[in-house]
């Protein structure tokens, strides 16, 4: 009898081994399982959040673009009813622009150098005697003289003569340096020096017509001479000029001055001459400052 039982005893030993390692691969089965599940699970999430998170982002950079756009739009319109007010607000009339010159500095200095880089419109004004007319007999023409194409002529004919003078060199800026220069050491006011420099600005070289003629030219030039100390303050503004009427420029037809280069240059180099001349004149006529030297006794008493 006992040894029965031991021998039932014995036998259920490894079943109950078998048994719980059973048990404890079935755990750890499911434990796995359970930790594959969470992982997924935590993977969706994560991708889920990512998504939600670049959805938001492009919903919120969408209506930022949008209000940045409408904030845009309403500040162009903004500034541009601004401007259009401020148009309104604008005279009508053109006020020029005055130079204030320093004329009792300018006095007490005695030397200046021309800057040889002269300012200029860059091309030639030209407009034929009919299109000056035009413009007082289109009244009585009811307008209708307003649509022959003048402007488009008198271009044609300024681009001509713009080549051709760039073509043979004809440089009006370089002849007016170097006759400034020249007729200020004629003077002998100004010695040749560092305190002040001559800024010349040829505001117009044109072809007009001559009045007493019908198809005769003359090459004219207007320009302003300024004086300036080494600070850049302004001393001294004076203006040459020549018209048509200056029987010292032999003047020619275009026809002739387009056969003849040379004849247009030296019309220029005469017309040049003159201006520069004037206005040469009024810088030599600029009154030198007086230096009273005091005795020693006075300087020492004051």
């Amino acid at each position: 009898m006992k040894s029965t039982l031991l021998a039932v005893a014995l036998a259920v030993v490894p079943l109950s081994a078998t048994r719980a390692a059973s048990a404890e691969q079935t755990v750890k089965t499911a434990a796995n399982e359970t930790r594959a599940v969470v992982e997924t699970t935590r993977q969706q999430a994560t991708a889920a959040r990512e998504q939600t998170t670049a959805q938001v982002t492009s919903a919120r950079n969408q209506a930022t673009s949008q209000v940045t756009g409408a904030r845009d739009t309403a500040t162009s319109q903004v500034n541009a009813a601004r401007d259009q007010v401020r148009d309104k607000l604008k005279s009508p009339f053109k006020l020029p622009k005055f130079d204030v010159p320093d004329l009792a500095l300018a006095g007490k200095m005695r030397s200046a150098s021309v800057d040889p880089k002269v300012t200029s419109p860059r091309t030639l004004t030209y407009k034929s005697r009919v299109s000056r007319l035009s413009r007082w007999i289109s009244p009585l023409t009811l307008g209708l003289i307003g649509y022959v194409p003048f402007d488009t002529m008198n271009a044609g004919v300024v681009s001509q003569m713009n080549n051709l003078m760039a073509e043979e060199r004809i440089a009006v800026e370089s002849m007016t340096a170097d006759a400034f220069e020249k007729h200020l050491k004629e003077g002998k006011r100004w010695k040749q020096g560092g305190d002040g420099v001559f800024k010349i600005q040829i505001n117009r070289y044109a072809l007009d017509p001559v009045p007493t003629s019908i198809s005769l030219l003359r090459p004219t030039v207007s320009l302003t001479a300024r004086l300036f100390d080494e600070k850049g303050k302004l001393l001294w503004v004076g203006r040459g000029f020549t018209s048509s009427l200056e029987t010292s420029i032999k003047g020619a037809t275009l026809e002739q001055y387009a056969a003849n280069p040379d004849a247009l240059r030296e019309d220029f180099a005469t017309a040049v001459q003159t201006a520069t001349k004037r206005a040469a004149a009024q810088a030599n006529s600029v009154p030198k400052a007086s230096v009273k030297v005091l005795p020693a006794e006075a300087a020492a008493a004051r």
